[in-house]
C-alpha cells in the first residue's frame, strides 16, 4: 500500500513548538512513552496495578509540564499588559 504525504494547509504552521511545555514533553514524556512496558500476568494480559502506577507517573509528568507552561503563559500575559500600559497616554 502506498502512503500519501499530508501537506499542511495554506498558512498552517507545522513546525515543532519551542515552548518549555513542548520541550519538556519531547525530552521526558516522549521517551518515557516509547520505553514504557507493563508487567504481564499469567492470565488476563497485564497487571492492572502496574497500569495504574504507570498512568500516575505519566499524569505527574504532564502536570509538571502544564505547570511550567502556565507560568510561561502568565509571564507573557503580564509582560503584554505592562507593554500595553506603557503605550497609553
Amino acid at each position: 500500500m502506498k502512503t500519501q504525504e499530508i501537506k499542511p494547509a495554506a498558512g498552517e504552521n507545522r513546525q515543532p513548538e519551542t515552548s518549555p511545555y513542548f520541550s519538556h514533553v519531547q525530552s521526558t514524556i516522549v521517551p518515557w512513552l516509547q520505553k514504557v512496558r507493563f508487567r504481564k500476568r499469567l492470565f488476563g494480559g497485564v497487571s492492572e496495578a502496574d497500569v495504574w502506577k504507570k498512568l500516575e507517573e505519566l499524569n505527574a509528568m504532564y502536570e509538571t509540564a502544564l505547570a511550567a507552561e502556565r507560568a510561561r503563559y502568565d509571564a507573557l500575559l503580564e509582560a503584554q499588559q505592562k507593554a500595553g500600559d506603557d503605550h497609553r497616554p
